[in-house]
């Protein structure tokens, strides 16, 4: 089966996990025509939200066109759907930029942050695009976005941090680190 096939048939796994309070997700890919779904869950985010994952004031429907926009070839795209309704609380994405690193970007619905369900989507993430040949995630963040700069130290992948003049560009390696590895950080 070609890199390819494999990563398309693992991105299309859903599944459903608890975090840690003890809430359920179902992680699943992205659907193409889910923008109207999209559009409810940036509903539910706060306009700082917005303004950490799209560095600047938005419309909702600008944000749900860029969150649905994953159609190239090695892009990914995943939600988490929870609550009563399974509503999309979070989305993450990874968006080819080099034959060997991908862009990611992750939102979480501001009710669910603080729970692990980025760094569940950081993980899911990383392996599939560590299946299409994908070693090196980018991820670019604000100076104040504390939380998510915490994710990703904490992810058990190797994490290099760039300090810039206007954001943090933090490259994650798509490989997570090994037990001693982590015991040495």
């Amino acid at each position: 089966m070609t890199p390819t096939l494999r990563s398309l048939d693992a991105a299309r796994r859903a599944r459903t996990t608890i975090l840690r309070d003890g809430s359920a997700v179902h992680l699943r890919p992205l659907q193409a025509d889910e923008q109207l779904e999209l559009r409810r869950f940036l509903e539910c985010v706060s306009e700082g939200s917005l303004y950490s994952r799209f560095f600047g004031r938005t419309t909702l429907e600008r944000a749900a066109a860029s969150l649905a926009d994953c159609a190239r070839p090695g892009d990914i795209a995943l939600v988490a759907q929870g609550g009563l309704e399974r509503s999309i609380v979070a989305h993450a994405g990874a968006f080819r930029i080099g034959p060997d690193r991908a862009e990611a970007a992750f939102l979480v619905a501001d009710e669910w942050q603080g729970r692990g369900l980025a760094s569940l989507m950081l993980s899911r993430l990383a392996g599939a695009a560590r299946e299409i040949g994908v070693a090196t995630l980018v991820a670019e963040v604000l100076p104040g976005n504390h939380a998510m700069l915490a994710v990703f130290e904490r992810s058990g992948h190797p994490v290099r941090i760039q300090p810039g003049a206007h954001t943090i560009r933090v490259l994650i390696g798509t490989t997570p680190l090994s037990a001693p590895d982590l015991l040495a950080a």
